[in-house]
């Protein structure tokens, strides 16, 4: 396929792969010629490579020397995290060094009050900042309710993201985070791991199953491990998704997952689906979910193809990254990228959407 425009990606670390996804589909499915430039060093602080496939990369000298020449050259820079157009990690002046038409659009993939605390004078420079923005339908979306929404892209046919039929003797239950924050200490950067973690080791030898916990692993290590796994336990306390749990319906492993209403919402939403493939329980219900489904083979079974057919029908390559060549059409053409009721009811969504939801978490950690 002849490639008409260059788009090049940049962030300052893998974002859980999800920006590499995006470009591999943009360069098999489209006519946007996309590159990733990332910021994150080349090894961690013990010395282990990458956690996730990657491009270029700023800390490698002849991937820097590329990487400049992209810079000029690009048709859309696609910003995957918050950073100035001239103070930033790559010490480039953006809006001086791009081709004179070169256009710019921020995605975002944190919640606003994550993004606040980690970036300095973040809400300020969110005021004054004009540039066209999208967000993920995940936490971040309801945090940045004026944005239109894009999916994260799962490969759902490569190999390590397709069902793998296990024979394990004891069924085997998997859970990872990467953030090992308590759940009541921070809203959206946690999977309440120290809580969840205690739980399921101690499920393990009430319900007799092999618990599988993974931490600090490459990612094509992960894939494999989860594959081999029977369930598959993603994030019970936030009310919200992540991509480990899309990769897990791929595989077509029951995910427990909880969905607030508004995620729900969301979710259906943004993939035009009446369903809702994840076993949706908080916390409080693992046990209750996990002693059905590990002792009702075929339940397990069943919901384990379905997952995989619901990924089959509404989550191909294919047909999600059109939503990204939408938004680059209409950018390139000088469209309107914002959300059309983005001015209508915002004090009512922003209470009914975002706010109503603290609720619950607030409460708790008041009774803590």
């Amino acid at each position: 396929m002849e490639k008409d425009k260059l788009v090049l990606h940049i962030a300052k670390t893998s974002l859980a792969g999800a920006p590499i996804r995006l470009v591999n589909a943009l360069n098999k499915y489209t006519n946007y010629e996309a590159r990733l430039l990332d910021f994150m060093p080349i090894t961690d602080e013990t010395g282990e490579e990458y956690k996730y496939p990657e491009d270029l990369n700023w800390h490698v000298e002849e991937e820097k020397e590329e990487a400049k020449k992209l810079i000029k050259e690009a048709d859309i820079i696609h910003f995957h995290h918050f950073m100035d157009l001239q103070i930033n990690p790559f010490l480039t002046y953006f809006d001086k060094e791009t081709k004179s038409g070169c256009k710019f659009i921020r995605q975002f993939h944190s919640p606003y009050e994550y993004i606040n605390k980690t970036e300095i004078r973040f809400e300020e420079a969110y005021k004054k900042d004009n540039l066209p923005k999208i967000v993920i339908p995940h936490c971040a979306e309801r945090t940045f309710l004026n944005l239109d929404i894009v999916p994260n892209i799962i490969p759902i046919d490569e190999e390590y993201c397709k069902p793998l039929k296990t024979n394990n003797k004891k069924l085997k239950v998997m859970y990872s985070a990467s953030c090992k924050t308590p759940r009541l200490e921070e809203r959206w950067a946690t999977k309440g791991y120290p809580e969840v973690s205690a739980k399921l080791k101690e499920l393990s030898k009430k319900l007799d199953f092999e618990y599988v916990e993974i931490s600090n692993t490459g990612f094509y290590e992960t894939m494999n491990l989860k594959r081999q796994c029977d369930i598959v336990i993603g994030d019970t306390v936030t009310g919200s998704y992540h991509l480990t749990e899309l990769e897990a319906l791929s595989q077509g492993k029951p995910c427990l997952t909880y969905l607030d209403a508004r995620s729900a919402m969301t979710f259906m939403n943004t993939f035009k689906t009446k369903d809702i493939p994840f076993v949706n329980v908080y916390m409080d219900e693992i046990e209750n979910a996990l002693n059905e489904l590990i002792n009702n083979k075929e339940l397990r079974e069943d919901i384990g193809r379905f997952s995989r057919e619901w990924m089959e029908k509404y989550y191909k390559e294919e047909i999600l990254i059109k939503q990204f060549t939408d938004v680059y059409d209409r950018l390139l053409a000088d469209k309107e990228i914002e959300r059309a009721d983005a001015k209508v009811h915002t004090a009512a969504k922003e209470f009914l959407y975002n706010r109503v939801y603290d609720f619950r978490w607030e409460n708790e950690r008041a009774k803590k």
